[in-house]
């Protein structure tokens, strides 16, 4: 088959497959996407929505484990709520991601949040995600 009937070939099938079907890495990030762009855009509650809001979300960190949403957006809105522009800028890569199931995932990830070329926050984190009512949220995360 020539060239240009290989090419033709290849668009139609992909074409004639449809829409890639995204998985639950996939879902989760863009969900860890979403939430930089919420950060990045001074969005404190848009940031925030992306965890469970439940006495049962788990947070793991050098100090324990803890576990609850209020106390941890309490402490974010008070730091930031009335503040974006000192929210920084988060940036981060996924270093590695693992499905689940059908409706959880992994993410690990490097982050960081710096302010006026300053550091202020990052490490690596590992977040499990779970789709809720059609909406993915963070229901674990450990930082490091």
């Amino acid at each position: 088959m020539s060239r240009p009937f290989a090419a033709l070939g290849l668009a139609l099938g992909l074409l004639l497959a449809g829409p890639a079907v995204a998985g639950p890495v996939e879902d989760a990030t863009a969900g860890f996407e979403a939430q930089r762009a919420a950060w990045n855009r001074g969005d404190i509650e848009g940031a925030l929505d992306l965890y469970l809001d439940t006495p049962d979300i788990l947070w793991v960190s050098r100090a324990g484990a803890e576990r609850g949403f209020a106390p941890f957006a309490d402490a974010m809105r008070t730091e930031f709520a009335d503040r974006p522009e000192t929210m920084g800028t988060y940036s981060g890569e996924v270093l590695d991601a693992l499905p689940l199931g059908p409706e959880h995932a992994a993410l690990v990830l490097r982050w960081e949040i710096t302010r006026d070329g300053t550091r202020l926050y990052g490490g690596v984190s590992t977040q499990i995600w779970q789709r809720i009512d059609s909406h993915w949220r963070i229901v674990l995360e450990h930082a490091s």
